[in-house]
């Protein structure tokens, strides 16, 4: 069976779930209070029966339909108060003037109708079945309106109703605030999701224009001295660029699409070489050490690339004057493991135009949020990133 049809009918199971309770337990009452009468009774109280067939209905259907539930409800009790009083049958009352079978129907919709109808409706429909209560209160039985056990009875009906009436306000309150902490949750999620883009954005864009810099300020050194060694770094600069704007395409396409929020990598081994050979090419000395796994969970490459990326503009930015980048990414059974680590002169130069503050703190993030550890600090005068992210999801 395809998912598309397992999600129907999970769908079509759950919305019939609760008026398919209702019709079952209306028509368990409805059995057993029509089962006597088939053998003991008269054919009168056997009609009766077959005339509360329809407020059964509008109590399954009141969910959907409120208003035709009340209507039908309404006139259903009407037309069985009528046969009632010209076959001069007795009703078996339950509570108030109504059948047991009417009562429990009429209760099902009282709480439906206050729950799932709107607040001017529901005063109106709730209205139509209180005239329809109290016309069978007035024309049905031989009991005096007066007399002290009918007053009592009719207390305690409408006691009961009002118990069902705050049962539906109750609900419908709980319901709307299920709905606030939905769209609460939504909001928060859509806040979360912008800035997730904005750091991967800044990843992607950073590492591109940060070689881009590199390459143009080591253009402008020679340019002087040897205008062809300067020309040599003008492609680099323009591939930069291209990629740049290729990655932003992308990460924009995600979202016009709907689809996942970021585009994952469907070959870590040469995405991450990729990324080396272009730190190379922006003139840092990396050298890459890298033994994968068979297969690396899409999060997981997809976190390790950014964690590469990231750390190799670091190195762009910051490191001073290194004479080696080692970039080294190894895999036990449990863990991807990426160290990547320069060996730069002491202390941390300021990037042109200024750090933007999100790279260590996204990566450490990145790693965190999939389970992983990460560190980042000096170590023998120069800067290393260590990063451990699970291959399986832990339990």
């Amino acid at each position: 069976m395809s998912g598309r049809t397992v999600s129907f009918v999970d769908r079509l199971l759950t919305a019939l779930r609760v008026p398919l309770f209702i019709a079952l337990g209306l028509g368990a009452v409805w059995v057993f209070l029509t089962a006597p009468i088939l053998v003991y009774g008269s054919r009168s109280h056997l009609l009766v029966q077959v005339l509360v067939l329809p407020i059964v209905v509008a109590a399954v259907i009141c969910a959907k339909r409120p208003v035709l539930a009340v209507v039908i409800a309404s006139i259903d009790i009407g037309v069985t108060t009528v046969v009632l009083r010209l076959l001069r049958a007795d009703d078996t009352a339950l509570l108030g003037p109504l059948t047991p079978v009417e009562t429990l129907a009429l209760l099902c919709i009282v709480i439906t109708v206050v729950f799932v109808a709107e607040p001017g409706a529901v005063v109106i429909e709730l209205g139509l079945l209180a005239l329809a209560t109290v016309f069978a209160l007035v024309f049905r039985g031989d009991i005096s309106l007066y007399s002290r056990a009918n007053q009592l009875d009719m207390a305690l009906f409408v006691a009961v109703v009002a118990i069902f009436v705050l049962v539906g306000i109750y609900l419908r309150a709980r319901a709307g605030m299920r709905q606030r902490e939905l769209t609460a949750a939504v909001t928060d999620a859509q806040r979360a999701e912008r800035v997730e883009l904005a750091r991967e954005l800044h990843d992607v864009v950073a590492h591109h224009v940060t070689g881009m810099v590199v390459q143009a300020q080591a253009a402008m050194a020679v340019s002087d001295n040897d205008p062809l060694a300067a020309h040599r770094l003008l492609p680099g600069i323009v591939n930069s660029g291209t990629d740049a704007l290729t990655a932003m395409r992308r990460l924009v396409g995600t979202l016009r699409e709907s689809e996942s929020l970021y585009t994952a990598t469907t070959d870590l081994h040469a995405d991450v070489r990729a990324a080396v050979e272009r730190a190379r090419q922006a003139g840092i000395p990396a050298r890459l050490l890298i033994e994968l796994p068979d297969t690396v969970p899409q999060e997981v490459g997809r976190s390790v690339l950014r964690l590469v990326q990231e750390s190799l503009t670091n190195v762009h930015k910051h490191a001073n004057e290194p004479t080696e980048v080692a970039v080294e990414l190894t895999s036990t059974p449990e863990a991807l493991r990426l160290v990547v680590r320069d060996d730069g002169k002491g202390g941390r130069v300021v990037p042109v135009g200024g750090s933007g503050g999100y790279g260590l703190i996204g990566m450490r993030e990145r790693v965190e949020l999939l389970g992983g550890l990460f560190s980042a600090g000096e170590v023998d005068g120069g800067w290393q990133v260590l990063a451990e992210l699970p291959l399986k999801e832990k339990k």
